[in-house]
């Protein structure tokens, strides 16, 4: 019995002294610390590294601010902005440099002793009188004021930089910061000072970063058509700029190279001339 006792007393109490002595030092329980946080640092990384990758996978009702998109919306097309579109008749028509002249002169608007060009379309009812304007596509409204010429006014923001103009209207039933969907009520037509012919109407404009567009040109156009639709134009109105200018300088060269001719049939004339009065004098 006492020897093992003894030999109990020489085995168990050898390893707790090691043990004892080496969670004494100094230096243990920082290792043991830095070594549990760099752990738990490293399960973080993993974590938030995980996280990104499954963000960066397209959502296909999602925008890159997990925002949600209505599918429908970014279908629509531009409708005639009318509640309802069969009582309704355009009574002035879009400016369009390109149509004749008796068509350009109808799409004038004479204001002040002055001619101005339609930017829009004036609509109205066949019964002459109010009717219920319509968002012609959803967006958000930025605009609600009254103008003493053009009446209430009404501006929607949409996709791409467009912008849908509402005015000479009655009554507005939206305020700016509202969001409006298509074919929801934005106010009634009414009359304005500066379009006194065409009585009772609404003025509608569509535009794509400030540049007017036809709105006839855009039913049933989504928004990215209308964008198309507006960089084909204005390249090509760059382009007949830019022929006018080279036609200018050609027509500009030939006049240079034409005057140095001229220059010498007047001084070939007047030589004549002198030599005939000569010739006269002698005689």
């Amino acid at each position: 019995m006492k020897d093992e006792e003894k030999q109990s007393q020489k085995t168990v109490p050898l390893k707790s002294r090691k043990m004892g002595r080496f969670m004494k030092k100094r230096w243990v329980y920082p290792a043991v610390y830095l070594a549990f946080a760099a752990v738990v640092l490293a399960s973080v990384l993993w974590y938030q590294n995980d996280a990104s990758n499954s963000k960066d996978e397209p959502n296909s009702a999602f925008d890159n601010n997990d925002k949600a998109v209505p599918v429908s919306v970014s279908k629509e097309v531009f409708k005639m902005p009318a509640k309802d579109p069969n009582s309704v008749a355009i009574k002035k028509e879009f400016f369009d440099p390109d149509a004749s002249a008796k068509e350009q002169e109808a799409a004038l608007v004479f204001y002040n002793n002055i001619y101005y060009q339609n930017k829009g379309i004036d609509l109205a009812a066949e019964s002459g009188k109010t009717f219920d304007v319509t968002a012609a596509m959803s967006g958000n409204v930025t605009k609600s004021v009254k103008d003493p010429e053009l009446g209430y006014v009404v501006e929607v923001e949409h996709t791409n930089g467009l912008i849908t103009h509402y005015s000479s209207l009655a009554s507005v039933k939206v305020k700016e910061g509202d969001r409006v969907n298509q074919g929801e009520v934005v106010g009634s037509a009414g009359q304005n000072l500066y379009d006194k012919d065409a009585k009772i109407h609404a003025h509608f404009e569509i535009r794509k970063d400030g540049i007017a567009v036809d709105p006839v040109s855009a039913w049933n156009q989504s928004a990215s058509q209308i964008e198309k639709l507006v960089d084909k134009e204005e390249q090509a109105s760059k382009k007949e700029d830019r022929a006018s200018v080279e036609q200018s300088k050609s027509d500009s060269v030939q006049d240079s190279n034409a005057a140095p001719e001229k220059n010498k049939e007047k001084e070939s004339s007047s030589t004549s001339e002198n030599s005939e009065q000569s010739s006269s004098n002698d005689n």
